[in-house]
C-alpha cells in the first residue's frame, strides 16, 4: 500500500512540475488561450508571475488590488509582506510590495472595506511561530490605508478568529462571525472602533470555516455554514439574536463551494461537494431553495465572480479536495435568466485551495493563487476576458463609456451619468469584491432603473439600504448588445437611519420550505 501511495504522490508531483513548466513557458512566449468563438467562450490572457500566492484579494476604493497570503516564494504565511497592484499597468507591472510591520500573521484572515473611510479592515488570522504558521487564531485587527499603502495594528477582537467572515451591515458597522476559536458568538465592529460581542447569538452549532453571510433585505444577516449547510438569521443589534433555519442539501455545500448574491435577496450556491447548484431566495419570510442546472463537473474550491451583466463566473476547482483529480480550468458562466451554465475556454493552471478571482474595472477577471499548501504553488495570475468583450468576428466589441458620474451618493439618490452613447440599455452596480478561500465576502449585484435623454442617463438607487449596504461599488452601463463600459467606482454613503423595510413579517423559529 505504501508503495502505491508513494507512486501516486510521485506521479502527482511530476504532473505538477510539468504543469508549472507549461505555465512558465506560456508566460514567457505570451500564449493566450484562444477560442474559435471569443464572444461565446471568452479568452484567457497569458500566465504571468505574481509577487506571492494571492490567497486574499480585495479591491481598494481607488481601483487597485491588495493581495497577501504568502511570502514571495510561496511559503505559507503573510507575517512578512503584502502587495498592492495597479491594473492600469497590466499584469507585467504595477506592483508595489511592502513589508508587513504589524507583527500579525494575517494568513487566513478576512478583509473588508470600511465604508466610513475606504480603509480595509483585516480581521484575525493565524499565529506566526518563528519558522512557519501555527494554525490557531489571533484576535488582532489591522487596517490597510490605501492612501499611504500602510498596514497598521488596530483594536483587538473579543475572540481569536482564524477563517472568519466579515460583512458590512446596512448601518455601516461590520459583522464578524466564525473563525476557529471564535465559534461561540459573533461580534460587531462599530464605527467608533469598539467591538460588541453578540452574547445573545449562540453560534456554537455552526461550522467556524468562513460562514457564507449576506445582508438580508430586512437588514439582518442571513447565512449558512459551509460544512453542514445549516441556515440562520442573525439580528446584530444589541447583544444579538439568532434564528435557526433548515439545512441546505448536503450535496450543494462544502467548504470548497462558491456563493454569490446575484440579485438582491437571491443567492447562487454551487460546487463543493458536487457539481450541483441551487438558488436561495431570502426575499420572503423564510428562505426558499430551488435547484438550477448543474455545472459541467464537480468543482471543489471553485471561485464565484459576479459579472457586469449579472451573470456569475465560476473558475477553478477539481473533483477531489485540493488534488489534481478531474481538474476543471474552464471559465463557466451561469445565466440567471435561463438557469443554465456555459463552459468556455480554460485557464493555464489548476486553481485549487487558496486561489482567488476578482472583478476588475474593465470587466475582466483577475484569477490568481492556489497552493500553500497544494499540489503546486501558483505565484502567478491570469486575466479572463468574458464573452461580452468580443464581437461576432472575434475582435474587441465597441464599448460604451462613462464620461462623467458621481463619485459618491446617498442611499436612494438620483445619479446623473454622462455617457458617450445613446444606446444604453442597462445600468448595474456590483459591490467591489473581497475574496478568499472560495468566498467573496462582499460582492452583490443590483440592476438600477434609469431614464435617458440623449447621452444623459438618470439612474435611481434603491431606497432600501439593505439592497446597497454602504461601501464602494462598480458602476457599469451596458449598451443594447450587452457590452459593458469600464466601471466608475462610486461610494454609497452610510445612512444614519437605514431603511430595511420589507413587506413580510419574519417568522421566528421553524424550518424553511425547500421546493427542490
Amino acid at each position: 500500500m505504501t508503495a502505491i501511495v508513494s507512486a501516486r504522490l510521485g506521479a502527482l508531483s511530476m504532473r505538477a512540475r510539468f504543469l508549472g513548466l507549461l505555465g512558465v513557458l506560456a508566460a514567457a512566449i505570451g500564449v493566450e488561450n484562444a477560442s474559435a468563438q471569443p464572444n461565446v467562450d471568452g479568452v484567457w490572457g497569458p500566465l504571468t508571475n505574481w509577487p506571492l500566492i494571492a490567497l486574499h484579494a480585495v479591491m481598494t476604493p481607488d481601483g487597485r488590488v491588495l493581495t497577501y497570503g504568502t511570502q514571495a516564494d510561496g511559503t505559507q504565511g503573510a507575517f512578512f509582506n503584502y502587495d498592492v497592484w495597479d491594473p492600469s499597468a497590466g499584469l507585467n507591472g504595477g506592483h508595489l510590495s511592502f513589508n508587513n510591520l504589524t507583527l500579525t500573521e494575517i494568513f487566513c484572515s478576512s478583509q473588508v472595506i470600511m465604508p466610513q473611510n475606504g480603509n480595509i479592515l483585516v480581521v484575525g488570522g493565524a499565529v506566526w511561530a518563528g519558522g512557519g504558521v501555527n494554525h490557531v487564531g489571533n484576535n488582532n485587527t489591522n487596517i490597510f490605508n490605501p492612501a499611504s499603502n500602510t498596514l497598521t495594528r488596530s483594536a483587538n477582537l473579543r475572540r481569536e478568529r482564524y477563517y472568519s467572515s466579515s460583512t458590512v451591515l446596512a448601518n455601516g458597522d461590520i459583522y464578524i462571525h466564525g473563525g476557529s476559536q471564535g465559534e461561540d458568538h459573533p461580534e460587531v465592529r462599530q464605527q467608533d472602533g469598539a467591538f460588541r460581542l453578540l452574547t445573545g447569538a449562540d453560534t456554537n452549532f455552526y461550522d467556524f470555516w468562513y460562514p457564507r453571510n449576506f445582508v438580508a433585505p430586512d437588514g439582518r444577516v442571513f447565512g449558512y455554514d459551509s460544512s453542514q449547510g445549516a441556515m440562520y438569521f442573525v439580528d446584530p443589534s444589541g447583544t444579538g439574536t439568532l434564528t435557526p433555519l433548515g439545512l441546505l442539501p448536503s450535496e450543494t455545500v462544502g467548504r470548497g463551494s462558491g456563493a454569490a448574491m446575484f440579485r438582491p435577496g437571491r443567492i447562487l450556491q454551487f460546487g463543493g461537494n458536487s457539481s450541483g447548484a441551487i438558488v436561495i431566495d431570502i426575499n420572503g419570510p423564510q428562505p426558499v431553495v430551488t435547484t438550477t442546472q448543474s455545472m459541467s463537473s464537480q468543482r471543489f474550491w471553485v471561485s464565484g465572480t459576479i459579472l457586469p451583466n449579472g451573470t456569475v463566473l465560476a473558475t477553478g476547482g477539481s473533483r477531489v479536495d485540493n488534488e489534481l483529480v478531474d481538474v476543471n480550468n474552464s471559465a463557466e458562466i451561469w445565466n440567471p435568466a435561463t438557469g443554465e451554465w456555459h463552459a468556455g475556454t480554460s485557464g493555464a493552471v489548476a486553481r485549487l485551495y487558496h486561489s482567488s478571482a476578482l472583478l476588475l474595472q474593465d470587466g475582466t477577471v483577475l484569477v490568481a493563487g492556489g497552493g500553500a499548501a497544494g499540489p503546486f504553488n501558483n505565484t502567478n495570475a491570469e486575466i479572463y476576458s468574458p464573452p461580452y468583450l468580443f464581437n461576432s468576428s472575434g475582435g474587441a466589441a465597441v464599448r460604451p463609456q462613462i464620461v462623467n458620474a458621481p463619485t459618491s451618493a446617498d442611499v436612494g439618490a438620483t445619479l446623473n451619468i454622462e455617457v458617450d452613447s445613446t444606446n444604453i440599455s442597462r445600468v448595474t452596480l456590483i459591490k467591489t469584491g473581497s475574496v478568499t478561500h472560495s468566498v467573496n465576502l462582499e460582492q452583490r449585484f443590483v440592476d438600477v432603473p434609469f431614464v435617458k435623454s440623449a447621452t444623459l442617463v438618470t439612474a435611481t438607487l434603491p431606497p432600501r439600504a439593505s439592497d446597497t449596504p454602504p461601501g464602494t461599488y462598480h458602476l457599469f452601463v451596458l449598451n443594447a448588445a450587452g457590452v459593458p463600459s469600464r466601471s466608475k467606482l462610486i461610494q454609497i454613503n452610510i445612512d444614519a437611519t437605514p431603511n430595511t423595510a420589507v413587506d413580510f413579517t419574519p417568522t421566528i423559529g421553524g424550518s424553511c420550505g425547500m421546493p427542490i
